[in-house]
């Protein structure tokens, strides 16, 4: 019997852990969508993490954000020589956090460029659309955060994380 029992844990060990990363990434979801903006960090030339305020799209089913810049900004040009970022998202309110770290491409085919624009992507923002507009596509390796039910480590402090590769 108790070899049964301990089968029976180890067998489901990995479907407590997916169910428990769906919850996570779930919450890590609506903490984006409550913070709305974020602090989007490339690498410069030098190794000098480099920071600004985005407004990325909402996350997709796999986790994947978009942000618009245009095509002649120093996080561009950073992403051509160094392609991992990190976006990170702060609820000042609940005291949350998401940090999304993963492997940025840009994308400059027109056709994209038409499907995802946004209304918050104007004219009076990219005056020559689509020439002045390029997407970041941000694919996600790795996502932590303290969110409502999963603070982290107590002793360490290390963030709640799932690994999205």
């Amino acid at each position: 019997m108790r070899i049964f029992l301990l089968l029976l844990i180890v067998c489901a060990a990995p479907l407590f852990a997916a169910s428990d990363d769906a919850v996570v990434l779930d919450l890590a979801r609506k903490t984006i969508e409550k913070a709305r903006y974020a602090t989007f960090v490339t690498v410069d030339e030098a190794g000098q993490p480099r920071t600004r305020i985005v407004d990325p799209f909402l996350p997709d089913a796999k986790f994947v954000i978009y942000v618009a810049t245009k095509p002649n900004t120093r996080k561009v040009q950073q992403i051509k020589t160094h392609a991992q970022v990190t976006l990170f998202y702060f609820d000042k309110a609940d005291r949350n956090y998401v940090s999304v770290m993963g492997q940025a491409e840009l994308l400059t085919d027109t056709a994209t460029k038409l499907k995802m624009r946004r209304d918050a992507d104007s004219d009076r923002i990219y005056p020559n659309f689509p020439d002045d507009y390029v997407l970041i596509k941000i694919t996600p390796k790795w996502i932590e955060g303290l969110l409502p039910g999963y603070r982290g480590d107590p002793d360490n402090w290390r963030p709640t994380s799932v690994q999205m590769e």
